[in-house]
């Protein structure tokens, strides 16, 4: 055990890494637990595109906490690290370096196989800049056998995982309507859409289609989406809902227009801004189901050739009847185009319309006026179009929520096209049953899962991009025909031509040609799988498995409930029946101190290597899980770290206290000590070992906050502020007096269980605390030891009884503050009143001690008991004859009156006084301060005596006297020479300032130091004092 002195956090973490890695420390623990339970933790990936950001530092710290209980539990951790590597992602950081502008630049300008190799060292080169961030943090994984997905054997089971889905028949090309980027020229699936809606502002359109075959008849649609009016096939109306026929009068014509009868005043009030309409009225109603087949002329019919050519089909160009149909804003009449949109497609394959999308990947027109236009940039000159044949009704703006692409930031398009799905719809039922089954916290996460569950369509798995896993789907040139390869050896067997398969890339998978059954030959299609399968592989690819292993516990932010937490479940669902976890955290999102998301645009990004470099990385670990609900989102306040650097001082302060005491009396920790234990050492005990179990119970759930709350407390009250000020005298006995020695004793047992259960959350200042306080025959690590609960030493009558006395003293002290009366001075007496004789009496020396008092008084304050007589009650039952039972009341002593209304209403003088009547007052003299705690009141005398002045000047020299030995950086066991003028006291009283500074009053000084103080007493006396020291030479 060597002294300790004041620490840098930051310092501190340094050393103790380099401690860690340089005797393999995290080696040695996992080779120590290879034959404990096994306990399978499943790494969400981060993704590598980039240096990690406070919310991911958070997500880590959360991890590390959690799996590092684990092992001091004795499990057998299985804890690989897992990166996310393939994707969007990372191809859109490489086409930025290339300057990039459109996909086909990626073949044109520098060559898939070139691309691909750049994705690849753009997510290995990332990967060791986060690893690197991870470990600054403290963060204990298997970094060394990581799961990546851009593996040869993870992408091996990526296409296992496939092929299980197609033998079941889970798996499917179909033409669908879906969400298309039109900057990344991909498809999305709707799980990476949620949560990446953004208020924008687009065109809200008013538009009248000529009814066909009738004379100035029409109808009126809406949309926000001009774009897709060259597409559309039909007007949707719902069956059940009242049309009105509107007769629309202008200034030279009259016409007639179908609206839905309850949205007629509001399209009609838009209309007349734009429009000369002199009147309108309902000339007629119908049900939607009547309208059903009417044929109306397309309004685009000249600009779109094609249209023409659909205008001869039975169905489009038609009113036709859809359930979808609300009115909750617009014309009750819905603009149907099959082509880009999920119910017009639906709609429309019921009728029989084609599915008309006539845009390219890059979101342009391929036929028509506006071919070669990016759509979103035809909205005006379409608006314009429409607005010249006479067909606007009106044009203005709306803000509303709109799907982005979650890299890229483009906002998305609906487009119909061809896409790989798995067929969650045939599996959902049983996917929201094993919900039920796992362990969510908090708990509310489960119904909020399941409802995302309920409204998930089928997965569409299929990306055309490059950087991904290829799908090992190959399609026969001849006859159509598709087989799905499972694994490597498959695709040896069947390949036909020789392809060095080291790397299952593009472009290298896409030279394999297979053989068909018909004689033709089979080339790869040459779509990717979504990113989120490769994360979603995880629970068994990590590992390198085909059958499932659940995890006993993974955690991600709330926004991957629908995401990670989805993907991991449906690809386990397809290929196992079951789900790949047991219990689930979730956690929130990073704010700034505002509750604003933390952005570059905003300036207001928290780099957390700069918060570990100011204040170390257990300060940063400990602020994360402790400022609130680990489920509830994070505002990031920098005063609040000062607040748990405030704390850890504490903790070090409290540390070095017990540690440089027990240097300086040369102390070994002997358990024989303990039989010497005082009533408060068996508390301090008896209360660290309640706040481990209580720790390890909200360590088992996760509940970090509960956890890491209860640490603080525990530092902060029961240790600093009572019981090292309960021990402090104790520390001044002789050497082997063995009530210091048990006091020594209980710090070193409380210090190690407190250190012990902090590990997790602060393993290195713990660590440190560990290497100074352990003995020879303690594990070379405090890693390499057990949390354990020595339940014989919990008393909790000990504890409820300890935690009376704090609260008295605690009012002792408000009382203080109130009358301004310091605790170096001391309090004559105190009355304590309350039910707690027997406990008062108990403790009442720790009460002295800490109260600074000299006499307690247990029971009923006797202070000045006045009544008063209740004039309202008494006017009641004797009107005029008030002041003669008033004048009976008066003559009363105050006690007496009350000691006979306690029994019931008395009779004097032919008056029946009754207990209402008055009303008993405690007059409380200016001497004394009453001040309220749970049990009862204390009552302070707070006069002052010339003796008690005295004591108290005592005390204020030795607090200045010890200052200015901090200032002079003196250790504790060096001895001083003190002179001091400006105040005189007894030869006793030197004594006693002599023992508590280690120091010798003297007349002659050769001053190291002076300081000149002034001292003012509660009474107002003031003392100019004078101090000089000089060192004893040792």
């Amino acid at each position: 055990m060597k002294q300790v002195k004041s620490v840098n956090f930051r310092e501190l973490d340094k050393k103790i890494k380099k401690f860690w890695e340089e005797n393999k420390i995290y080696e040695k623990v996992k080779k120590m637990n290879e034959h404990g339970p096994e306990y399978y933790f499943v790494d969400g990936p981060p993704y590598c595109s980039g240096a990690i950001h406070l919310g991911t530092a958070w997500n880590k710290i959360i991890k590390d906490t959690v799996l590092r209980f684990k092992r001091m539990q004795g499990y057998n951790v299985l804890d690989k690290a897992g990166w996310d590597m393939h994707g969007l992602p990372i191809e859109v950081k490489v086409e930025n370096e290339f300057g990039i502008k459109n996909k086909k630049e990626i073949e044109t300008k520098i060559g898939t196989e070139n691309f691909i190799e750049k994705c690849k060292e753009f997510a290995l080169k990332h990967k060791e800049i986060m690893e690197g961030q991870f470990k600054n943090l403290g963060v204990w994984l298997d970094w060394e056998n990581a799961y990546m997905p851009i593996t040869k054997e993870y992408m091996e089971i990526g296409w296992w995982t496939l092929k299980k889905a197609h033998e079941k028949g889970l798996l499917t090309k179909d033409l669908r309507v879906g969400y298309w980027c039109p900057r990344c020229e991909t498809s999305l699936a709707e799980h990476e859409v949620r949560g990446e809606y953004k208020e924008v502002s687009d065109p809200s359109v008013y538009v009248k289609f000529k009814v066909k075959d009738k004379e100035n008849e029409y109808i009126v649609i809406w949309t926000t989406t001009p774009w897709t009016l060259p597409s559309n096939l039909a007007v949707a109306v719902h069956p059940e809902y009242d049309y009105a026929y509107v007769e629309v009068e202008f200034e030279d014509r009259k016409e007639t227009w179908i609206i839905a009868e309850k949205l007629v005043e509001d399209v009609m009030k838009k209309a007349k801004k734009q429009n000369n309409i002199k009147s309108y009225k309902i000339i007629k109603t119908v049900k939607g189901k009547d309208l059903e087949g009417i044929k109306y002329i397309h309004p685009l019919l000249e600009e779109n050739e094609r249209q023409k050519e659909f205008a001869e089909l039975k169905n489009a160009h038609t009113i036709i009847l859809g359930e979808h149909v609300t009115l909750e804003g617009g014309t009750g009449l819905v603009h149907t185009a099959p082509g880009h949109g999920e119910e017009d497609f639906e709609v429309g394959k019921k009728y029989g319309l084609p599915i008309y999308s006539p845009i390219d990947d890059e979101g342009k027109y391929v036929e028509g006026k506006w071919k070669g236009i990016f759509v979103k940039d035809a909205d005006n000159d379409i608006i314009e179009t429409l607005k010249n044949k006479g067909l606007l009704v009106f044009a203005g703006k709306i803000k509303h929520s709109y799907p982005h692409c979650w890299r890229c930031k483009t906002p998305l398009l609906f487009r119909a096209t061809e896409q790989w799905y798995l067929s969650i719809s045939k599996i959902k039922d049983d996917i929201i049953k094993h919900a039920k089954t796992v362990d969510w916290v908090p708990k509310w996460v489960e119904t909020r899962y399941i409802n995302g569950v309920k409204f998930v369509g089928d997965w569409n798995i299929s990306r055309q991009r490059y950087w991904g896993i290829p799908i090992p789907v190959w399609v026969c040139e001849k006859c159509g025909n598709y087989v799905v390869i499972g694994s490597v050896e498959e695709l040896k067997e069947r390949m036909i031509n020789d392809v060095e398969l080291d790397d299952l890339h593009k472009p290298t998978v896409d030279k394999v040609i297979l053989r068909c059954e018909c004689g033709g030959e089979m080339k790869r299609i040459p779509d990717v799988l979504d990113v989120w399968f490769d994360s979603g592989l995880a629970p068994y690819a990590s590992i390198g498995a085909k059958e499932l292993k659940k995890a006993d516990f993974i955690t991600e932010g709330h926004d991957q409930v629908t995401k990670w937490f989805y993907s991991q479940h449906a690809l386990s669902a397809v290929v196992f029946g079951d789900v790949p976890y047991k219990k689930c955290l979730m956690h929130g999102f990073t704010l700034d101190e505002k509750g604003d998301k933390m952005s570059k645009s905003l300036g207001n990004i928290v780099n957390p290597d700069d918060v570990v470099e100011k204040y170390g990385a257990d300060l940063l670990r400990f602020y994360l899980l402790s400022a609130n609900k680990v489920w509830e989102d994070l505002r990031f306040v920098w005063d609040e770290m000062d607040d748990v650097r405030s704390m850890f001082n504490t903790l070090w302060n409290s540390y070095a206290f017990a540690v440089n005491y027990m240097v300086l009396d040369d102390f070994k920790p002997n358990d024989e000590y303990m039989k010497y234990l005082r009533d408060e050492d068996r508390w301090i005990i008896s209360k660290i070992n309640s706040v481990v179990k209580d720790c390890i119970e909200a360590l088992e759930i996760p509940h970090l906050h509960t956890y890491t709350w209860k640490i603080k407390d525990f530092i902060l009250n029961d240790l600093s502020r009572w019981y090292i000020r309960l021990i402090r005298d104790r520390t001044w006995k002789e050497k082997n007096d063995t009530d210091k020695l048990a006091a020594y004793q209980t710090l070193y047992y409380v210090l190690m269980k407190l250190i012990t259960i902090m590990a997790p959350v602060a393993p290195h200042i713990s660590e440190e605390i560990y290497q100074n306080l352990k003995t020879e025959d303690m594990p070379e690590s405090i890693f390499m030891n057990r949390i354990t609960v020595d339940e014989k030493f919990i008393d909790k009558k000990l504890e409820e009884e300890m935690e009376i006395v704090r609260d008295i003293v605690d009012a002792i002290l408000r009382g203080r503050d109130k009358a301004k009366y310091t605790l170096r001075y001391p309090i004559k007496k105190i009355t304590i009143t309350g039910d707690i004789e027997e406990t008062v009496k108990k403790y009442a020396h720790i009460i002295k001690e800490q109260g600074n008092v000299k006499e307690i008084e247990i029971g009923e304050f006797e202070g000045n008991l006045i009544v008063k007589p209740n004039y309202r009650e008494l006017g009641k039952a004797y009107r005029s004859d008030v002041p003669k039972v008033v004048a009976i009341i008066n003559k009363f002593d105050p006690r007496e009156l009350r000691e006979k209304l306690k029994d019931g209403e008395i009779e004097v003088d032919g008056y029946i006084i009754k207990p209402e009547y008055v009303e008993f007052r405690m007059e409380i003299p200016e001497n004394i301060i009453g001040m309220e705690f749970s049990k009862g009141n204390v009552f302070i005398d707070i006069e002052m005596s010339p003796e008690l002045i005295r004591e108290g000047l005592m005390r204020e020299v030795i607090r200045r006297i010890q200052a200015m030995r901090k200032d002079m950086d003196l250790d504790i066991e060096e001895k001083i020479k003190v002179k001091m003028e400006g105040i005189e006291f007894s030869e006793e009283m030197l004594k006693e300032i002599e023992k508590e500074v280690r120091g010798k009053f003297v007349e002659e000084i050769k001053a190291d130091y002076e300081q000149e103080w002034e001292i003012k007493t509660p009474n107002g006396e003031k003392y100019k004092v004078k101090i000089s020291i000089e060192r004893i030479e040792k």
